[in-house]
């Protein structure tokens, strides 16, 4: 299994960068990155969105050997499943708030989704 911070490494040498390079695009410090790469800190949600952003890969591609999230009835239990040696702080405060910051506004988003329907369907009727 490949750690996230061998991932970040691998990504950065593919793309050429430098660790100050990508820190500037990602705005934060260089130490900040390099602690990403060598195990010693993991990024928040909001830096991980932004990760794949700059190496242009798929969020998922890039968590595939983070642990899996179950959110039930306002129950936030993070769960690591098939992945015992993970490298990711499956148990951060950030973390956890970033996803169900992103839940929140999916949630906005649909309803809107299905009130711009709602009125489609509306003047198509007349």
């Amino acid at each position: 299994m490949v750690s996230l911070g061998t991932k970040l490494t691998r990504l950065r040498k593919k793309k050429g960068y430098t660790q100050q390079e990508v820190a500037d695009l990602l705005n934060i410090s260089q130490p900040a990155y390099h602690k990403w790469e060598t195990h010693l800190a993991k990024p928040a949600v909001e830096n991980l969105l932004k990760i794949s952003e700059v190496y242009e890969i798929d969020l998922n591609d890039l968590l595939e050997e983070v642990p899996t999230f179950n959110i039930t009835n306002n129950d936030c239990s993070i769960q690591n499943i098939g992945n015992p040696h993970s490298n990711f702080y499956a148990e951060s405060p950030e973390l956890i708030n970033g996803i169900l910051k992103n839940q929140d506004a999916i949630t906005n988003l649909l309803s809107v989704q299905n009130k711009l329907i709602e009125t489609l369907i509306d003047k198509i009727k007349k």
